[in-house]
C-alpha cells in the first residue's frame, strides 16, 4: 500500500470518529448492528422563591445516568441552568443545597428528545419540565434543638427525687417524733440502737454477733439468766 492510500485511510477513520462522536455514543442492537443514541440537553431553572441568602453558585445539580455514571451542573445567577448530553433512558435527579431540602426526581427521556419527570417519593406530583422546575420542600435542619427546661422532666429525674426526698425526710421526721407515744419511741430507739453500724459489719462483729445469737443456749446459761432476771 502506497504512503498516499495509507493517509487517506487514516483520514478516513479519522471522520468516522468525529462523526461517531457528533452523534453519540455507539449501542449494539439486534442482529449485531451498531448505531448512534442521540444525546439531548436538559433546561431547567431553580425556583429560589424564599431561599435567603442562597447563592447560586452554592447549589449542585447531579443526575445520575442509569448505567451509573453522572453528569453534575451549577445554576447560573438567574437560576437557570442545563445539564449536557444526556442520553435516553431513565434517570435519578438530587439538588443539594445548604440548609434547604429539594425532593429527588426520576427523569425519562425518550428517543425523541421528549422529557418526562415525576418526584421519586410522590409519583402522582409531576414537576414542570418545559424548563425543569426545582424547588425547595423544607428548609433542613443539621442541629438538634435544645429542649427548654421542664420541671416535669427534672421531676423524673433519679438524683433529684432522692434529694427531694431526703430533704422531705429532714423536714418530717422531727414532726412525726413529736407526736408518737413515748412508749413507741422508746422501742424504736432501742430497736435503732440494737441495729449494727457500718463499723461494726465492715469489722465483722455484727456478724458474730448475729452468730452468737443464733447458737443454742445451754442448760447454764438459761438458768443464769433466769436468776438474773
Amino acid at each position: 500500500m502506497s504512503s498516499r492510500s495509507m493517509l487517506a485511510f487514516v483520514a478516513m477513520l479519522i471522520a468516522c470518529a468525529s462523526t461517531a462522536n457528533a452523534v453519540g455514543e455507539l449501542k449494539p442492537v439486534d442482529y449485531g448492528e451498531v448505531v448512534a443514541v442521540e444525546h439531548f440537553n436538559i433546561d431547567g431553572v431553580i425556583d429560589a422563591r424564599g431561599m435567603r441568602g442562597t447563592r447560586m453558585s452554592d447549589i449542585k445539580i447531579t443526575v445520575v445516568l442509569n448505567g451509573g455514571q453522572k453528569i453534575a451542573t451549577r445554576p447560573r445567577a438567574d437560576g437557570t441552568f442545563r445539564i449536557l448530553d444526556v442520553p435516553p433512558g431513565i434517570h435519578f435527579l438530587d439538588t443539594f443545597a445548604l440548609g434547604y431540602t429539594f425532593p429527588p426526581i426520576t427523569l425519562k427521556l425518550l428517543t425523541n428528545g421528549k422529557l418526562q419527570a415525576e418526584y421519586a417519593e410522590d409519583p402522582d406530583e409531576l414537576p414542570a419540565t418545559n424548563p425543569l422546575r426545582l424547588r425547595p420542600v423544607s428548609t433542613a435542619e443539621y442541629f438538634e434543638a435544645r429542649a427548654a427546661a421542664s420541671p416535669v422532666a427534672m421531676l423524673k429525674n433519679p438524683m433529684v427525687l432522692m434529694v427531694l426526698m431526703t430533704v422531705l425526710m429532714a423536714w418530717g421526721m422531727p414532726k412525726m417524733i413529736e407526736n408518737m407515744d413515748p412508749e413507741e419511741l422508746k422501742m424504736m430507739q432501742e430497736r435503732m440502737g440494737s441495729q449494727p453500724t457500718m463499723q461494726d459489719i465492715l469489722s465483722g462483729k455484727a456478724t458474730a454477733d448475729a452468730a452468737a445469737a443464733a447458737k443454742p443456749k445451754t442448760g447454764a446459761e438459761r438458768r443464769a439468766e433466769q436468776r438474773a432476771t
